[in-house]
């Protein structure tokens, strides 16, 4: 079930816990995610995407009187964390190797501005809020900083799979910081993990796992091929469906530049 509110899509995850979907500065699919504890007076918020998005998602907040306490960053990089001016005031968790993409940001986008956590966390570490228990795993490969975030039967992967308009999947994208090796192996950590629902930043929540899987494996195939050869193959030749199935292909060409890390 989900409701319009102006340009925000706020969708019912599973109780107590929100997506809120909408199109980014950048025209781009984004989301952020709010834990309600069992008052209903208290959030915890899952990334933040940029001001103005975080602004309308605080604003929800206020209006049924919730009052954001903590933020969770899946990495540092503008479409995540620049909106955490909306959320000065909570309690700030980030990865412990945050630093590196931290600066990273204030560099490519110095505009906007960007907040330092004030907790980090390592991989294997617990949260708990209200009745959720959020457990945290390192996941780099798309950058240095991600993490994946179990909640409960949740599982949030950030960035690790991304989809656009009508939920057409994109090409990884590898960023200062990520490398192929690491990307395929938290993509294969994903398929280790019991978990009933799958969320990301970019696209709706998915619960078939086949699907899931098979998403993944459109990931693997791509990052292996290019990695195997070099980078030789052409871009059709990597992909394990037909071009036209995918979004961002040129970010095969920014993807080339990290073939030796």
């Amino acid at each position: 079930m989900s409701v319009k509110r102006d340009d925000l899509e706020k969708i019912k995850v599973k109780d107590h816990f929100y997506q809120y979907y909408f199109f980014d500065d950048n025209g781009e699919p984004n989301s952020i995610f709010a834990a309600v504890d069992e008052t209903g007076k208290k959030a915890l918020i899952l990334d933040t995407a940029f001001p103005g998005s975080a602004e309308k998602v605080r604003k929800d907040l206020a209006d049924q009187g919730i009052q954001p306490e903590i933020v969770v960053l899946s990495h540092y990089h503008p479409d995540h964390s620049a909106g955490l001016t909306a959320f000065k005031d909570c309690r700030i968790y980030a990865g412990e190797f945050y630093e590196d993409n931290y600066e990273n940001c204030r560099r490519w986008s110095p505009d906007l501005t960007f907040i330092r956590p004030t907790h980090t966390l390592k991989n294997g570490d617990t949260l708990f809020f209200g009745t959720f228990r959020f457990k945290f795993f390192h996941a780099p490969g798309h950058s240095r900083c991600m993490m994946l975030t179990l909640i409960d039967d949740v599982l949030y992967i950030g960035d690790l799979l991304m989809f656009g308009e009508d939920d057409k999947l994109c090409l990884p994208y590898i960023s200062l910081g990520g490398s192929y090796n690491e990307y395929i192996e938290s993509l294969e950590r994903i398929k280790t993990l019991d978990y009933k629902l799958l969320i990301l930043a970019h696209g709706h929540f998915l619960t078939d796992k086949d699907k899931i899987n098979n998403r993944i494996d459109d990931y693997l195939y791509y990052l292996n091929r290019v990695k195997d050869s070099m980078g030789t193959l052409p871009l059709a030749v990597c992909l394990k469906n037909d071009i036209s199935t995918y979004l961002h292909t040129e970010y095969h060409d920014n993807n080339l530049m990290y073939l030796d890390i």
